[in-house]
């Protein structure tokens, strides 16, 4: 598994690639912010949101070689309110008596089955980008002119067998995860 994510993120290699998208990201962030609140100059404004944009942007673009359109995206809206929901649950007292106390397991049936609901939601999503880039790629008669993503490096790894699908939601979800918080 660190061979499969070492290349395409973890490198020098990586670094050189990404870092003008970065810079990039953080011009746009600016010119956003600059555009919509003008008085951002004199009185200040929250940016929480922008910055969580961008930190999507710089993963998802990493990832999937796509960004979001703005803070408004409804793919953005539904990844951020099932993260904060995950965040939520994985911070519950009922999640830690659970987990510590077996015994109280069949008394958080229902907690148990948000948690489910919420993960297939995730997987969802996430499955979403995978199908779409597995098109593009499949789509795409000149390979050298599609831009290579981290993505098409682990496709390769389970197309040679060295992970399988499971894997592959497995690597993007921990990705999402280590991108977002």
């Amino acid at each position: 598994m660190r061979r499969v994510m070492t290349v395409p993120f973890f490198n020098n290699k990586a670094v050189q690639k990404y870092s003008r998208c970065w810079e990039e990201e953080a011009a746009s962030m600016v010119e956003d912010i600059k555009k919509s609140y003008p008085q951002a100059m004199t009185t200040g404004i929250c940016m929480r949101t922008r910055l969580k944009l961008l930190t999507h942007n710089n993963m998802f673009r990493m990832l999937f070689d796509k960004r979001f359109e703005g803070q408004n995206d409804p793919l953005f809206l539904d990844l951020q309110e099932l993260n904060v929901k995950r965040d939520v649950l994985a911070q519950s007292h009922r999640y830690n008596h659970g987990d510590f106390n077996p015994i109280l397991r069949p008394f958080l049936r229902g907690y148990l089955n948000t948690c489910k609901e919420t993960c297939e939601k995730r997987l969802r999503i996430f499955d979403h980008f995978i199908q779409n880039r597995k098109k593009l790629i499949t789509s795409t008669n000149d390979q050298e002119k599609l831009a290579f993503a981290g993505i098409d490096h682990i496709l390769e790894a389970q197309q040679m067998g060295v992970i399988n699908e499971d894997n592959v939601r497995y690597i993007v979800d921990n990705m999402n995860n280590a991108g977002t918080n």
